[in-house]
């Protein structure tokens, strides 16, 4: 019986697909209005696209045969992923160094989704950047690394297609990251070189979910580190 398997040379369109959607997601609160966005917003919107963009033409060039011009982006990937890194964390600051008194406790909770998407793509592109002499693995975890973005896109998404949605919209968001995972975890599960990407990675996305689900952004600790955090 022929294992299933996935062509990751074709992942562009999942890639163009996300980025399309962002596209629509972000239309109200910041490409109509992108004369009234700061720096900050600016900053991670262009870096968030600069990555997509290498995301959608690494695998073209793999397809295409062009090595040694995928090696060369492979080597530009380095200072856009820390762009893309320092943007959300100057984005996570400013936003909740400025926050009003009244929306002061809900900037606490995004500034948890910020840092803890930011530290999974840390991680995700640094096992990629480890295993990139290994094509298997380093190419699910390339691919892997747009799964940051998903919940951001489809939170406002949502918000744009069902406004009155009474659930907090993270449980949709991460529901869809964690459908995703278990999905590639099964299909990969033959693949004795890299199966275990996808399980490690849907752990790593359960443990952060966890100050969501159960509401533990509010508790002293997460608290302090945001109270730190928004003074210097």
């Amino acid at each position: 019986m022929k294992t299933a398997s996935l062509d990751y040379n074709n992942s562009w369109l999942w890639v163009m697909g996300l980025l399309m959607i962002s596209f629509i997601a972000f239309w109200p609160s910041y490409y109509a209005v992108i004369s009234e966005s700061d720096f900050y917003i600016h900053f991670h919107a262009v870096t968030a696209i600069l990555w997509f963009a290498l995301l959608i033409v690494q695998p073209i060039l793999i397809k295409k045969r062009k090595l040694k011009v995928h090696r060369l982006f492979g080597k530009i990937s380095y200072p856009v992923a820390g762009l893309v890194i320092i943007s959300i964390v100057l984005l996570a600051h400013n936003r909740i160094s400025t926050s009003p008194e009244e929306f002061y406790a809900i900037r606490t909770y995004i500034l948890y989704l910020q840092i803890s998407l930011a530290l999974v793509f840390t991680v995700t592109y640094g096992l990629a950047i480890w295993f990139r002499k290994t094509k298997p693995i380093h190419a699910r975890l390339m691919v892997a690394t747009s799964f940051t973005f998903i919940d951001p896109v489809l939170a406002r998404f949502l918000g744009i297609v069902s406004p009155d949605l009474t659930i907090n919209g993270q449980w949709i968001t991460f529901g869809i990251i964690n459908v995703i995972l278990i999905t590639l975890s099964i299909i990969d599960r033959k693949n004795h070189k890299a199966r275990w990407v996808f399980p490690c990675l849907l752990l790593l996305y359960l443990i952060i979910e966890l100050p969501i689900y159960f509401d533990l952004t509010g508790l002293d600790w997460w608290q302090s580190f945001s109270a730190w955090f928004a003074s210097f």
